[in-house]
């Protein structure tokens, strides 16, 4: 691995010709399904979508991430989140079923912001010293993959480490979900505990695993209302170094793979379109759809005129 700044990259041609305006990577991009991929980001630039609808489990997720991080750096004071989300609720327009999970996380948020900071005592032996939050990286690798190397820079940030204890932290939330009773008001259903960690975020653990030369020891946290799961090596078969290195080089490979699709397109995102195609049924029902839920409906239609001119 060789790391650049990002104003000192080369973009592979393949990124930048035709129809693709594509600058970077990111492991989160990476754990996408093809077909995801190919809409939020080829496509999406493409046809020009729209932002898309505000979600409350995003902006609570990002705002739970800058409590606890603020909160370490001693820019905050846990007694100031439950005020500062209700600016959050205040600020942007949700739908009736998000305001209503809004509200009843607002009961909760600071248990959540607790959570986190309690397992990186634990992590750190109550000494909470040392700590640094959102370390950005710009990553060049030199694996590679039917005989190719990525030829694009990958970016992304770290969420906490601590150069002391050599130890780097990735953080998740568990939120719970709201639906209508009986008497047509939201109730609220708490989160069902994680028992593994998901394959998108151990793509991303991995990856920074790979920034720290292996260094550094992995801690994966998930918090939730009621306390927080971690995830390291000495419980976790799939945080072992062993298993760290599979899943880089899943990463690797499949952003190999659409390296190559995009040269194989030759700039035309149409041949790209051929390539990897579109599950209507996940577009017609994309409120069940996590990725999917939040686009606006209009760009759902520019997709639907963009096959049917193909």
């Amino acid at each position: 691995m060789s790391m650049l700044s990002k104003f000192d990259r080369i973009t592979g041609h393949m990124y930048m010709q035709g129809d693709f305006k594509k600058v970077n990577i990111s492991p989160s991009q990476t754990a996408l399904n093809n077909q995801i991929w190919f809409i939020k980001y080829p496509l999406a630039n493409y046809l020009g979508f729209k932002p898309e609808k505000p979600s409350i489990s995003f902006k609570t997720g990002t705002f739970v991430h800058k409590c606890y991080q603020d909160i370490l750096m001693g820019k905050m004071k846990i007694d100031d989140v439950e005020l500062a989300y209700k600016k959050i609720l205040e600020s942007y327009v949700f739908s009736e079923k998000d305001k209503a999970k809004g509200m009843f996380l607002l009961e909760r948020i600071k248990k959540y912001v607790q959570n986190h900071l309690q397992i990186l005592m634990e992590i750190s032996g109550s000494y909470m010293k040392d700590w640094q939050v959102e370390k950005a990286f710009y990553d060049w690798y030199n694996n590679e993959y039917i005989g190719q190397k990525l030829e694009i820079v990958n970016e992304g940030s770290i969420d906490s480490y601590n150069p002391k204890l050599k130890i780097f932290t990735e953080h998740k939330n568990r939120f719970g979900s709201v639906y209508l009773g009986k008497k047509g008001t939201y109730l609220y259903r708490k989160p069902a505990k994680i028992k593994t960690p998901q394959f998108t975020h151990l793509i991303a653990v991995a990856v920074y695993s790979q920034h720290f030369d292996k260094k550094y020891q992995p801690a994966l946290i998930y918090a939730d209302e009621d306390g927080a799961m971690l995830f390291n090596s000495l419980n976790c078969q799939d945080l072992t170094q062993e298993s760290l290195d599979y899943y880089f080089h899943k990463f690797i490979q499949i952003n190999i793979q659409r390296q190559q699709m995009l040269r194989m397109a030759d700039g035309d995102i149409r041949k790209l379109a051929c390539m990897i195609g579109v599950d209507w049924s996940d577009l017609r029902h994309k409120d069940s759809n996590i990725f999917l839920s939040n686009m606006q409906e209009e760009d759902v239609k520019k997709i639907e005129e963009f096959y049917n001119e193909l």
